[in-house]
């Protein structure tokens, strides 16, 4: 393999970016809601960046402090660089793609500087490995989904401190603060960043450093990592490792806990699987796309032998130093806090996790295929090796690169891939109600409403108790135009679990406008059942025992209640005159009138209706005031004159 060692930088840029280039034209996908185009922070610009740095990293979407996984969020630095983005450019997505594509290529460029640098390597093999990370499709969710851009901010300044301390060598303690700086950042962007400290000094270990230059270094990131969880841990207030009791954000929870460890195993032997052979790729590793699995099946018994047997030669390793073994501790390192082994990372796994681990992957790859290309017997099997990983690898990268251009095309394409999950199967139903609540053809409509209906049916499937599942669910059922009988349960379900529902509710009572007055009423009743506080459902009861069913004594009952709970509405002071008006309790209706024509002077229906309540008082003089402003105000109403 001949190369021009002087252009290697520029070809393995150039080759990094170009992979990624068609990213350029995505618009925002999956998480980008949570980090930008819903995050209020974000959209305040360079204003947000103090509350950025000072709250939970999800406090922008939710807003309030919402710790939705096992010790909360604590990622400023991308978000910063959103909001930084927002103030000068808006939502551009063209520009946070190019960003990513930049960061990603600039990654590649540091990794083969610092292997051919480092005088271990020679620059082909630098140059292979760089290659083979460059073109790795298990990158694409990292690159190709804006929000990625933590773990790519993460893994720069990590290669940043790395090649001041390893390929600078100044030991002086300004090129030691510059490292231990750039660390402290790439903590701010991830938190996993902090294994590093670690594995930095652990790699000059492998390297031959004398111990004093190694723990030199290890007291200056020590400190740095500290400097940095104090923070975390005064913004986050302290340490939250109380794990979620929704199954979205822990899927273990309803695991025993040999079904748990042998699960977290079978995800392990995935990783790898998808190191070696990436395809299909997938957003979606949540329940139960990944199966739960037991020690009575193979897989998690084959997934912890490859375990033990990587931890054999890593531990071997220490002694003689062989330069393997650290590239066993890297990928260890660099991949156990987002494992699962020690608490719930939200979700049974997920490829941008191997963003930083799989350079180990690269570098015993790259080692493989260097060796059959140096060796003149195996020298075609080393280049149609290379040939088959840079081909397939590229192709696949490429291709998958277009699936995130939006959230419809990755929803509705990944669902096909993670048939059994949860989550996937409820955002494709999502995303096919927005389209059809959207589309102008009625048949159109139906047809994409019968879609949505059919993956959220499967979501619900697999998991019986999804709020979100159930909502899109009950909006389904109504834009299908089912009765009642068929929307309003997905709503109770909610309600079991969660009485408060703000959307639930407000979906709930907004469907309640159809279908037949005695079924709205069966349904209003049972609403009240679970609040009997909520004006509109007071009001439209005593709304449909009036005009609908006549029976005006419940009518003035639920009325009156409504009228407790909002003693000046307009609807319900107009509402009860009427039914006074009609059971002859002419006086209760002229003072409930009186207020509405306070409020309102403008309304000749109220002003009408006061006219005839005082006329049946005998009071024609200011009955004949009140018909006359009610004709003032509409003279398309016939002029009344009292005799």
């Amino acid at each position: 393999m001949q190369i021009i060692k002087k252009h290697a930088p520029l070809w393995l840029f150039a080759i990094a970016f170009l992979v990624y280039a068609n990213t350029l034209q995505n618009e925002y996908a999956l998480d980008d809601a949570i980090v930008i185009t819903q995050n209020s922070f974000v959209k305040k610009g360079l204003s947000g960046i103090d509350d950025i740095f000072t709250t939970e990293s999800f406090t922008g979407f939710f807003g309030f402090d919402k710790q939705l996984v096992a010790g909360g969020r604590y990622r400023p630095l991308s978000l910063a660089t959103f909001a930084v983005e927002y103030e000068f450019f808006g939502k551009q997505p063209f520009i946070s793609h190019l960003i990513n594509v930049i960061l990603f290529a600039l990654i590649v460029l540091l990794i083969y500087q610092i292997l051919s640098r480092l005088g271990v390597l020679p620059y082909q093999l630098a140059f292979l490995i760089a290659l083979l990370y460059a073109l790795h499709p298990i990158h694409t969710e990292a690159v190709a989904n804006i929000k990625g851009r933590d773990e790519l901010l993460a893994f720069l300044l990590i290669l940043g401190a790395v090649y001041r301390l390893l390929i600078v060598k100044s030991r002086k303690i300004i090129n030691l603060l510059g490292a231990g700086a750039l660390l402290f950042l790439a903590m701010l962007s991830k938190e996993h960043a902090i294994a590093f400290v670690a594995l930095i000094p652990l790699g000059m270990y492998y390297l031959r450093y004398k111990s004093s230059e190694i723990f030199q270094v290890f007291g200056v990131l020590l400190l740095f990592g500290m400097v940095f969880f104090s923070i975390r841990f005064y913004v986050l207030d302290g340490v939250q490792i109380t794990e979620s009791s929704s199954l979205m954000n822990n899927p273990f929870i309803n695991m025993s806990g040999t079904e748990r460890y042998a699960t977290i195993l079978l995800t392990w032997l995935w990783y790898l699987q998808l190191l070696i052979f990436p395809h299909p790729l997938t957003y979606d590793y949540y329940p139960y796309h990944v199966p739960v699995a037991n020690f009575t099946e193979n897989l998690p018994w084959l997934g912890l032998v490859v375990v033990l047997v990587l931890l054999f030669f890593a531990i071997r390793s220490l002694i003689n130093r062989r330069f393997y073994g650290f590239w066993i501790w890297f990928f260890i390192g660099s991949f156990l806090l987002m494992s699962n082994l020690f608490i719930s990372i939200g979700t049974f796994m997920n490829e941008r996790f191997l963003f930083i681990p799989s350079l180990s992957f690269c570098v015993f790859i790259g080692f493989g295929i260097h060796y059959l290309l140096i060796n003149q017997k195996l020298k075609q099997y080393g280049f149609g090796l290379l040939a088959v990983f840079m081909l397939g690898y590229s192709v696949k990268t490429i291709s998958r690169n277009t699936i995130w251009k939006n959230d419809f095309t990755l929803f509705t394409h990944d669902v096909k891939i993670s048939q059994n999950s949860a989550k996937g199967n409820c955002v494709a139903g999502g995303q096919y109600y927005e389209k059809a609540v959207a589309a102008n053809n009625e048949q159109e409509k139906q047809m994409l409403l019968q879609k949505a209906r059919g993956y959220l049916k499967k979501s619900l499937s697999i998991h019986p108790t999804y709020n979100d599942a159930h909502l899109l669910y009950g909006n389904t059922q109504f834009g299908l135009k089912q009765p009642l009988d068929s929307v309003m349960p997905s709503y109770f379900n909610i309600f079991t679990r969660a009485p408060r529902h703000s959307a639930a509710w407000k979906n709930a009572l907004a469907v309640m406008h159809s279908g037949n007055p005695e079924n709205r009423l069966k349904w209003y009743k049972k609403l009240h059942s679970i609040d009997s506080n909520r004006f509109e459902i007071t009001y439209n009861l005593g709304k449909i025992y009036g005009r609908h069913l006549q029976n005006y004594p419940k009518a003035e009952q639920k009325l009156l209640e409504s009228i407790r709970l909002r003693p000046n509405n307009i609807k319900a002071l107009k509402d009860i005159a009427v039914v006074y008006g009609l059971t002859g309790q002419y006086q209760e209706s002229v003072e409930a009138l009186q207020k509405v024509v306070k409020s309102d002077p403008n309304d000749a229906q109220a002003w009408f209706n006061l006219g005839l309540s005082l006329n049946a008082l005998g009071q024609k003089t200011e009955a004949q005031k009140a018909l006359d402003k009610a004709h003032q105000l509409d003279p398309s109403r016939k002029r009344i004159v009292l005799k």
